[in-house]
């Protein structure tokens, strides 16, 4: 991971920063499933500079976004600003640029979790029995408590429209590791340059 760009929310009086995140990544996500291969992985991958989960510090992803790539030219080819055109009052979006090695103070992992008792999940899997609606499944299901408290994004599920929190989870990694990355740019076997 030699190449980044990095995406800055730009604070809104009038929009949350969760619905900047959402718009943000549901966008970042077409564009790297243009990109993907045969086994639907690409070699893009995504850190949260300010990511906040533990005893002392807040629970956030933050207000910055990092794409990273072996190659200036897969950041070229992602083309990440055609994506995010109709944000351009929401977000700042750098140039690309080299990682600047001698800063790097760590390598992470950012990977997503998946809860198995979210209540979307659990009211389409009762929905599914054919008794009852999908929302009241869900308002039955949507007092459990969470299990986790990991910085989430609340998506919409492209294929099918179901809402569902991807959950996402940080871990030191000794280098860049091996692997290629989901569409989300999330996995648990490679890792990108951590620097201020």
């Amino acid at each position: 991971m030699y190449y980044y760009q990095e995406i800055t929310l730009i604070p809104q009086a009038e929009l949350s920063p969760y619905s900047i995140w959402r718009t943000l990544y549901t966008q970042l996500h077409l564009a790297l499933v243009e990109h993907q291969d045969d086994q639907h992985e690409v070699g893009i991958g995504v850190a949260f500079p300010a990511y906040g989960f533990g005893d002392n510090s807040p629970t956030t992803l933050g207000a910055k976004l990092r794409l990273f790539a072996a190659t200036e030219g897969e950041l070229q080819q992602l083309n990440i600003a055609h994506w995010l055109t109709r944000l351009s009052d929401y977000v700042h979006l750098t140039g690309i640029r080299a990682v600047p090695e001698r800063r790097i103070t760590g390598y992470s992992s950012f990977y997503r979790i998946q809860t198995k008792s979210s209540p979307e999940r659990l009211a389409r899997r009762r929905a599914k029995q054919g008794d009852i609606s999908y929302e009241d499944a869900l308002a039955q299901y949507n007092h459990k408590a969470q299990i986790t408290k990991l910085p989430y994004l609340q998506l919409e599920s492209l294929s099918n429209g179901h809402p569902f929190r991807l959950f996402i989870a940080r871990k030191p990694a000794t280098g860049v590791g091996t692997g290629r990355f989901s569409t989300y740019g999330l996995s648990t076997q490679a890792a990108v340059p951590e620097f201020v």
